[in-house]
This record gives structure tokens, sequence and C-alpha cells, in this order.
């Protein structure tokens, strides 16, 4: 491949046999002497929509390019297979000597599906048109530039955007995004993310620790405003979203300034703490924040809001510029955090181990096998892709994190991954959300809560239905005596399986495998649905959540309050279109509607007609369980404060089975 050539006006994809079909990939290791297949240059398009035709046409071209991604050696779909144990044992192999957790060293022949068929083919050319650095002289229509110098042009360009969409080729400007709203920016629609937006997984009840250092703060700013409402709120009254620790996690110093430098475009990370203020009617209220944790209170900068009150008209939020760069970080921190813990590992990544330590230990007659595989289907192969593309030439490339902060955050995550408390019911209480009062008015906004918790007790109830029945676990005695179970507890936990230690030595009871069945497909299916398909709307309109800051971060609270729009628009990638178009572009990717034959609601009627009696009265259960879900799911979203942006991405007919994309 030509590496000192400047990018042309526009390229096509070629492959070449040297690059693609002569390159055997024996492991991951393969993967890092192989470049992009070779371009060569095309006519000048006259537009983006022109841009994307051109990559649509050459699409077989494409899945040739994507083909050597792949670490195996037959690389096409087939129907499966019943193989025996041992055959399982032999072909499923782990791979635990690259930088990624513990996972399918070989994708076997009978899994590989190829990507056109995992990802829509425009939508996957489109991306591998940016991936692949293919640009035209005409920028303004890819993505904005230096004359946006505002965010009344930024959000003007984004209006056009959508006005101008095409009929036939549609691109990220086909859905609307965040960007559409007049409020985005405000307090409401900044907190309302943390309950209803890609990742409402992690506000958390904060500790006395926490209140304290802020309470100290505000004494040492004189902030009598937030100093009153500390001293008179209600228990249990304040939440973070708590990053302090990526330091500590990604194996940094405390005062590590966290920037990345690679592709070209200096980019700066974040570790944010923001706290927030839940009322008695359920008003989520952002009091406090802190751009960059850096070890302790006193090392890194504080900033409050002008508005201790939800329902204070008097400040302006749109020139609030110190406010809003403080909430642009905290945004950027938990895009870090949902991009590479709690969309990647906690569910692709977390559901692989699951998928290869069954496969190894788990007879395909074994009645856990049968309930889990449906919820597989290209779990592997899109993975694969994943490792092989998606985070070296996605992720890194627009985080502003290190490669290798990046991969020890990814691992350290994976290995102390805590399955029980991440049980959704567990995981909602040790976050201070009550089971028994999330219908309350405290928390009707908090819609993830309400739905996830509603899911799992309904797929709980699945799950049970089928394992207890008598001709399985009629008893405690029988799980303990499964010898088959056990040996998929040591191989999820070896050093030489995926050696996670939180996963339990052993299961003994009834209840204890039906709860690890129903969480390994709660991952699968409810928790990757929620915390990936809202990423187009929530992401593709870059101001919203940028992956990361273009600017150095303030050094002192004086700094910070001195902050302007310039500062906050110089944070953004206005002068680093790929980087851009990669924060935008990867969103709308992931983001397809999700087909029915791969919903929930079509695999409990499939599960309906199993030829095991047993599954098929659970499955008709579940359909009418799930049809009672809906009109639930739909109430809830009702009774949100917010009417402008509804939450419906757990409604049975959009949640996905498995991860599929």
């Amino acid at each position: 491949m030509n590496t000192t050539r400047n990018p042309p006006p526009h390229l096509d994809i070629v492959s070449t046999s040297t690059m693609v079909l002569n390159v055997s990939l024996s492991s991951r290791k393969a993967l890092h002497n192989v470049h992009l297949p070779y371009m060569v240059q095309r006519p000048k398009p006259t537009g983006y929509n022109v841009a994307l035709k051109n990559a649509a046409e050459g699409y077989d071209k494409a899945r040739r390019m994507v083909a050597w991604l792949y670490d195996i050696a037959d690389y096409e779909s087939s129907v499966p297979q019943t193989f025996s144990l041992q055959q399982k044992t032999d072909k499923y192999t782990w791979e635990l000597s690259d930088e990624f957790p513990p996972h399918l060293a070989i994708v076997p022949s009978d899994q590989a599906v190829s990507a056109p068929s995992i990802f829509s083919p425009v939508r996957l050319a489109q991306t591998l048109l940016v991936m692949s650095s293919l640009w035209y002289d005409d920028h303004t229509e890819l993505a904005p530039g230096p004359e946006q110098n505002t965010m009344q042009k930024l959000t003007e360009w984004n209006q056009e955007r959508h006005r101008d969409q095409g009929w036939i080729i549609k691109d990220m400007f086909n859905a609307p995004n965040i960007g559409l709203r007049n409020d985005w920016f405000t307090d409401e629609v900044f907190a309302q993310q943390f309950f209803t937006g890609p990742n409402p997984t992690t506000i958390t009840l904060a500790n006395d620790t926490w209140v304290s250092a802020f309470t100290g703060e505000a004494k040492a700013q004189n902030n009598a405003k937030m100093l009153a409402l500390f001293g008179s709120a209600p228990p249990n009254s304040f939440y973070v979203q708590d990053f302090s620790d990526f330091r500590a996690r990604m194996g940094a110093k405390p005062d590590e300034e966290l920037f990345n430098d690679s592709d070209g475009a200096m980019r700066y990370g974040c570790a944010a703490v923001a706290l927030f203020y839940l009322t008695a009617v359920g008003k989520l209220h952002p009091l406090a924040i802190i751009p960059d944790y850096k070890g302790s209170m006193a090392a890194s900068v504080t900033i409050f809001n002008k508005r201790t009150d939800p329902l204070d008209i008097t400040v302006n939020q749109a020139n609030d510029w110190p406010w809003r760069y403080a909430k642009t970080c905290v945004l950027s921190s938990d895009w870090a955090l949902h991009e590479m813990i709690i969309h990647l590992n906690n569910t692709h990544l977390v559901e692989e181990a699951v998928i290869v330590a069954a496969q190894r230990k788990l007879s395909p007659s074994h009645i856990v096998f049968r309930l889990l595989e449906p919820h597989w289907v290209v779990t592997l192969s899109l993975n694969a892709l994943a490792r092989s593309v998606l985070i070296p030439e996605v992720i890194v490339p627009i985080a502003g994190f290190s490669a290798p902060h990046i991969f020890q955050f990814i691992r350290g995550s994976f290995t102390n991954f805590d399955w029980k408390s991440l049980y959704a019911p567990a995981d909602l209480e040790s976050r201070g959300f009550p089971i028994d009062q999330l219908n309350s008015p405290k928390f009707h906004n908090y819609a993830y809560a309400r739905d996830i918790n509603d899911m799992w007790t309904t797929l709980k109830k699945f799950v049970s239905s089928v394992l207890q029945d008598a001709q399985y676990y009629p008893d405690d005695a029988s799980v303990a005596a499964d010898t088959q179970i056990q040996a998929w507890c040591d191989e999820m936990r070896s050093g030489m399986g995926a050696g996670m230690k939180n996963f339990p030595e052993s299961i003994t009871t009834v209840d204890d495998l039906v709860n690890m069945v129903t969480m390994c497909i709660h991952i699968a299916a409810p928790q990757h649905t929620a915390v990936n398909y809202l990423q187009q709307y929530y992401q593709t309109f870059v101001p919203n959540k940028p992956s990361a800051l273009f600017s150095p971060l303030p050094k002192s609270i004086a700094q910070l309050q001195k902050y302007t729009e310039s500062d906050l628009m110089a944070a953004l990638p206005l002068n680093a279109k790929r980087q851009w178009l990669l924060m935008a572009q990867i969103p709308y990717l992931l983001s397809m509607q999700v087909q029915e034959d791969e919903n929930i609601v079509t695999y409990a009627a499939n599960a309906s007609t199993d030829k095991d009696p047993i599954i098929a009265s659970a499955g008709r259960q579940l359909a009418a369980d799930l049809k009672k879900l809906a009109a639930v799911f739909l109430a809830n979203s009702s009774q949100l404060d917010d009417q402008n942006t509804p939450y419906d991405v757990l409604a049975p007919e959009q949640l996905a089975k498995a991860i599929v994309i």
C-alpha cells in the first residue's frame, strides 16, 4: 500500500489477491501486518450523495475489503451443524495472547457471517468511505469546519443536512438527532440522558464521601446557595456520574494528562464527575461538575451550576459557556465509559466468553445450551470484526486516551466483571434505585430502570419455567450433580479460559442457575439493545457527546470561569473532519432498526413451536408476557416529563434477541 500518497479527491475500494485472498490469518497477531487494500483514484464526485452512490456500487469490492478482517480460514456461512462435545472443545479455542480479553481464536466456519450480512450495505459502504480517508474537495457536506464557529451555526448546519436528505440513498441525517432540539444543551436534557440515553446504567446514589467533598468545595468557593441545598435536601437525594477512576483503571498516574496524538489530531481525555440532585418529583438536576478528576478535589477543578433549582429560569443557559463546557466534559467521559466498557466489554466481549465456554463445556443437547444458543447468532463474527477494525481503526483514532490505556481499561473491566452484582435488580438496588419504588414519582423519569427490571422478571420467568421442570432440574441436588454446569463455571473462571474471576465458582441451586441463564440472555438481548440502539440519536450530533476534547482542559476554576463560546468550540473537532465523521458515522452504522426476524417477539414465537414441549409452553407464555410489557413500556414512556424524545428502545418489537450489530 502506498502510504506516502496524500489523500486523493476520491478513492474507490479495490482488493488485491496479495493483500486479501492470499493472506493467511491464523491469529489476531497476523492482522497487525495487514493494512487496508490498495486504492485507486476515481473521478471526483460532485457531492456526498454521489460519493455514497459510488461506494454502494462498489459493494462487492467493499465485501472483499472487509474479508481480510476475519481471522478465519473459511469465511462462508453455512447451516449450523451438530458437533459432539469433544469436537466443539477442539473447534472452539481461546485466544489469550493479544491485547484483548480472552476470545475465540478462530471463528469457526459454520459461525462466520460476512460483514455485509451484519451491517446494512449502504451504511457499511458509507463508513468504509470515511474509515479509508476517502475525501473530496467539498468537505462541507460531510462535516462542519472552522467556518461553523458558533453553536448556532453548528445547529443550523445540522438542520440543513436533515432538510437536504435524499430520497434514494440516505445517510446519517435521515433519522433525527438530538441537535434538532432547540433545548439540547439545557440542564434538563443533559441530565435526562443518564436516565434514558445510550448509557443509563451507571448513575449512582452519591456516597457520603462525594457529598462531603462537594460540600467542602462549595464552602471553599463561598457558594451559599449550594451549601443551603446540601444542608436541606432529604436523604438519598444526590446522585453521581463518577468517572474519577479512569486513570487508575487505565494505569495512568493521578495527575497524568490523558491524551492521544495518533491519526494526525491531538485529542484529550478526561475523567469527569457530575453531581445531581434528584427531587421528590423526579427532576434530575446537575449541581456540580469536576471536568477532570486528578486524585483529589484540591488537584482538580470544580464548577457549580448557577441554577440550584431546576425550575430557575433567570439564568441564560445558552450563554453559560463555562457550565456548558463542563457538561461537555461529562458527556465525553461518558462516551468513553459507554463505548469501551458498558457497550463493548459488558455486552459484546462478555457474551463472547459465555459462548466460547458454553461451546467447549456444554453438549448440544444440554438444556442450558439450547436456551442460550438462539441468543448468539452472529456475535462471534461481529466481535471478530470489532477487534480487527472498529476498535483499532475507529475507537482508538477518535478517543482521548492512548491505545495502551484503552486496552488496559477494557481488559481490567472484563476480568473484574461482577456477574451477580450486575443482575438487573441487584444492579439497580446497589445504585440507589429500590425496585419496590421504581413506579414512585421520584423515579418515574428513569424509564430504563423501570423497563429493564420488568424485562428481567419476564425473561427469568421464561427461563425458570423451563429449568425447574421435573425433566431438567426438579431440585437443587440435580443442579449440583450436573458436571457440565460445573465445567462451564470452571471454564469461565480459569486463567486458561475466560479468566473471569467473579463468575461463580459453582452453581448448585436451581435459583442460581436460573439467574445465571437469565443474565446471559439479558446481556445479549435487552441490555445490549438498551446501550446500542440510541447511539444514532444522541451521538451523530457530535457537540452533544464528543469522543474527546480537541484542546487542553482548564487548569484552574479561574481559567474555566473565563471560558467563552470560542473555548467550547475549540474543544470540538472542527479542524479534524475525519474524527468528526467517525464520531457521527459509527453510531449511525450501529443503530439500524432491529429486523422483525431478529426481535424478542419473533424469538418467543419460535420458542412456542419448539419440538421440546416444555420450551414450547414457556415460549407461549413469554409471547403473552411480552405483549403485556409492550403496553407497560409505552405507558412508562408517556409518563416521562420530557415528551420530546420517547423512550421505546426496549419495546419488545424493537428489542433484539441477540447482539446482531
